[in-house]
């Protein structure tokens, strides 16, 4: 189960790089992100049986992805909680800069090519905006079926700006990625401050790349 969602997870983060600057002729709001979706849904499926790339060059290219896909310096901030704003501007720097790295890292070194867990197929259950006065922000509820029979339930939460789209989290099972991240880091701060989440982070990146666990298990 711990592969299939860290693999999950990069899927979903390297597709939704596809969308960057999308030119939807929708004008209402559910219709664009039901566009999106269901877009993105054939996008994951493409990419995943696209093996003409090798490992290596699969780990740069989700690197790269999931760095501009995932918005990363917000879900940072808001995993610090209230300690973020007692943090100097060179704190924060330091902590956003460490957070980034950490974040991305541990998700490309957890990819891994496993036959059993390749995703067949994708099904979107619903699109359902946050707010109904502002639908800039949308959950999109799926099931990704896997090669071994298995289903798993992926929602990611996704704001959009001006026709671009960045994801702000990801529950899969249920586990949202914020929340599990600001329940580690905001009790890590209340202890030791922002240079206790720092020293923490940079603790977690000294280890082997094989080692750093997602804390999301």
């Amino acid at each position: 189960m711990i592969f299939a969602r860290n693999s999950l997870v990069l899927f979903v983060s390297l597709a939704l790089c596809h969308f960057a600057t999308p030119s939807y002729a929708a004008d209402d709001a559910q219709s664009r992100h039901e566009e999106f979706a269901h877009s993105f849904a054939q996008t994951v499926l493409a990419i995943i049986q696209d093996n003409k790339k090798s490992y290596p060059e699969r780990k740069e290219v989700l690197r790269t992805a999931f760095a501009n896909s995932v918005d990363i310096d917000w879900i940072a901030k808001f995993v610090l909680g209230k300690s973020w704003s007692a943090a100097t501007p060179d704190q924060r720097e330091r902590y956003t800069a460490l957070y980034r790295k950490f974040l991305t890292e541990t998700y490309v070194s957890n990819f891994a090519e496993n036959p059993d867990k390749r995703i067949r197929d994708i099904k979107i259950d619903a699109i359902n905006a946050q707010d109904a006065a502002d639908q800039s922000d949308f959950t999109v509820r799926t099931q990704m079926m896997l090669a071994d029979q298995e289903d798993l339930r992926v929602n990611y939460l996704v704001r959009e700006n001006d026709g671009h789209y960045k994801v702000r989290d990801i529950a899969i099972e249920n586990v949202s990625l914020i929340a599990t991240h600001r329940s580690e880091f905001s009790h890590i701060a209340a202890n030791g401050g922002i240079n206790g989440v720092i020293a923490h982070l940079e603790s977690r990146l000294n280890q082997p790349q094989d080692t750093i666990s997602l804390s999301m298990n």
